[in-house]
């Protein structure tokens, strides 16, 4: 036997040992990939619906932060998965050395729909859709004809009869610099939302 044919016979005993043991451990061949790495929680932040199979989603987008920085990224469902809806919790496992590598290691089921509560606001030239999901807030201004200007999703908390957006996470290159930060209830119309900073009125769709 050759050399050159030992030494591929050498490498393949120990790559597959590798595939043996992270198979056996439970770890996974993408874990062990990844080096050093440490656990973090996440919120999934848009499901895709499944055609095929009705109320069940094929695919998430998730959200986590590491060091003040954010990072998105998708999950393909398999039909072992439980029903995944906007809000819920996940656990991660990503890189220490690099951060927007990652996999899921854990799912979890917080809420039942991803249905929310939908608000609109005119502006001059274009409109502004506010959408609250179970502790999600997604925010998109677009100009007539549909051209996104601003579009961003973050969290929100409820107090009292405030709403206060925080970590935001933004989906196009143009940053708002005047983003909303705090909403109220209007005291006239529980169905309508008033801009703190910009006194914008936001009215209930559903």
């Amino acid at each position: 036997m050759r050399k050159g044919n030992i030494n591929l016979w050498i490498l393949g005993v120990l790559f597959g040992s590798i595939l043996a043991y992270t198979g056996w451990t439970g770890l996974g061949t993408q874990t062990f990939l990844m080096g050093k790495t440490s656990e973090i929680s996440g919120k999934v932040i848009e499901v895709f619906p499944n055609k095929e199979v009705q109320n069940f989603s094929r695919k998430i987008k998730y959200v986590y932060s590491v060091n003040d920085n954010f990072y998105v990224d998708f999950k393909k469902l398999g039909t072992e998965d439980a029903k995944q809806e906007i809000g819920n919790d996940l656990k991660l496992i990503y890189s220490i050395k690099k951060p927007e590598r990652n996999r899921v290691k854990r799912l979890s089921s917080n809420y039942d729909n991803s249905v929310g509560k939908k608000y609109y606001s005119t502006k001059e030239n274009g409109y502004i859709e506010l959408r609250l999901i179970n502790g999600i807030f997604k925010y998109k201004e677009a100009a007539v004809g549909g051209k996104i200007i601003h579009d961003f999703v973050g969290e929100y908390k409820i107090i009292n009869d405030s709403i206060k957006f925080e970590n935001y996470i933004f989906e196009t290159v143009n940053e708002n610099k005047n983003r909303p930060e705090l909403f109220v209830l209007s005291p006239d119309n529980h169905r309508q939302l008033v801009d703190v900073s910009t006194k914008k009125i936001f009215r209930r769709f559903h």
